[in-house]
């Protein structure tokens, strides 16, 4: 990936003075990397341990969907808060605060005593994990070439398919030789060493914290709520507010289908239910590189971004089938496949708010976005839980969510527009 050396002249606000030579960079983006494999890790104990929990605790699917929702709440809420706090206090303060927090409150979660006490400590992990996708986010929109953007977009977030990839074995593995409160215990102290990582890393680039230490220009500031008033900003929102319950639905519920509908136990489940998102992962790199390509072949990047998103709403609800098929193999195969194409829309959304304003921003617009994922998804993990409850079916599930797509994608082209940066932010 080429880097080009970043210079005063080429920024917009002190916390992006910091210069990184092309292999600092690569470490740093490794880094984002570890910290959204570690989140997702994190974030998906639960759902891996949604059969044994259910029968631990003696849950129905809404009481599952409310602990799932509890998460899902304070991360929307705490989403919006991380972007403000990370345009103002940098990503490095920023990433440390996010990831403590949430590896605590993972670790604590193995303190659970039923179903009260396990929603209130996943809403403590999800004011910490929303710091990591606008850090990144910021990261990348700040300090990578806008050509080369989508692609370490696509690394970072691949993140999300590399953790829901070692989850489910992870996870199994230790539930089945300690308990599964060490599985809670063992996945939270990820973060840790994660932290110390980062922290030698910030010791070796001091230009981090003299950034991040620098006085603010007043006269670039720009007001959060101002952002409200931007169509763009709106248009990220209702893209990940109306297309990621799909994404989400397949990270929180795919082990409990598998239960239920192909009658999979835990040691099964840990063995297939990781193959949906190493081909996500896949997906990620893919979607970066033919982005890349295609810039680089002369195409726009309001073309490049929208024809990836055409793309993923095409192919996306191939899912659909799977629920239609008792094989299993045709199941995780179609699963992987709608997963694989939603990740193309993912990358290109996640590309917008860098797209669209200028660095000193993107964390505010991209935590704006982010709630607008989260609450759109709180909405149909309610829908999803009390629908199963009543009727046990999940055709109507995949049904529904596949066709949030194209809806996503009619509302989102009509705010888009063409993708280009706001012309009274740039200067």
């Amino acid at each position: 990936m080429p880097v080009q050396k970043t210079t005063a002249s080429t920024i917009d606000t002190p916390e992006f003075q910091a210069v990184f030579t092309q292999s600092a960079l690569i470490v740093f983006i490794i880094l984002l990397l570890g910290e959204t494999t570690i989140n997702y890790i994190d974030r998906q104990v639960v759902s891996v341990l949604a059969p044994t929990l259910k029968a631990e605790f003696s849950m129905n699917n809404s009481q599952y969907a409310m602990i799932v929702n509890a998460f899902l709440f304070s991360y929307a809420i705490s989403y919006a808060l991380a972007g403000w706090v990370l345009d103002k206090v940098g990503v490095g303060r920023g990433l440390t605060l996010s990831i403590g927090w949430w590896s605590i409150a993972d670790m604590a979660t193995a303190l659970a005593r039923g179903p009260m006490s396990l929603g209130w400590l996943r809403g403590i992990l999800g004011v910490g994990e929303a710091g990591a996708w606008p850090a990144f986010a910021k990261s990348v929109a700040t300090w990578v070439p806008p050509e080369a953007r989508m692609l370490a977009i696509g690394i970072c977030n691949s993140g999300s398919s590399l953790g829901a990839v070692l989850a489910p074995p992870m996870v199994a593995w230790i539930t089945l030789t300690w308990g599964w409160r060490w599985a809670f215990v063992v996945t939270g102290l990820l973060g840790v060493v994660w932290t110390a990582a980062f922290l030698l890393f910030r010791r070796r680039h001091p230009e981090m914290a003299i950034a991040e230490n620098a006085p603010k220009d007043q006269s670039k500031r720009i007001k959060w709520l101002s952002l409200l008033g931007y169509r763009q900003t709106w248009a990220v929102f209702f893209c990940r507010f109306l297309a990621d319950p799909l994404w989400y639905f397949f990270v929180f519920w795919i082990p409990e289908f598998l239960s239920k509908e192909r009658g999979l136990n835990l040691k099964s489940i840990g063995a297939v239910a990781w193959i949906p998102f190493l081909v996500a992962g896949i997906g990620n790199f893919t979607a970066g590189y033919i982005s890349l390509r295609l810039q680089r072949a002369g195409w726009s990047v309001n073309r490049t971004r929208k024809t990836m998103m055409v793309i993923a709403v095409i192919l996306s609800p191939v899912a659909i089938i799977a629920v239609y098929l008792h094989s299993l193999f045709w199941t995780i195969a179609l699963v992987s496949v709608s997963i694989f194409f939603w990740i193309f829309w993912a990358v290109a959304v996640h590309c917008l708010p860098g797209d669209y304003f200028p660095p000193r921003a993107v964390g505010s617009v991209y935590g704006i976005a982010g709630a607008g994922s989260a609450f759109g998804t709180v909405i149909t993990q309610w829908a999803v839980g009390a629908w199963l409850d009543k009727t046990a079916d999940y055709t109507m599930v995949f049904i529904g969510l596949s066709l949030l797509m194209p809806v996503a994608m009619l509302v989102g082209f009509t705010l888009m527009k063409k993708v280009e940066p706001v012309q009274r932010l740039a200067a």
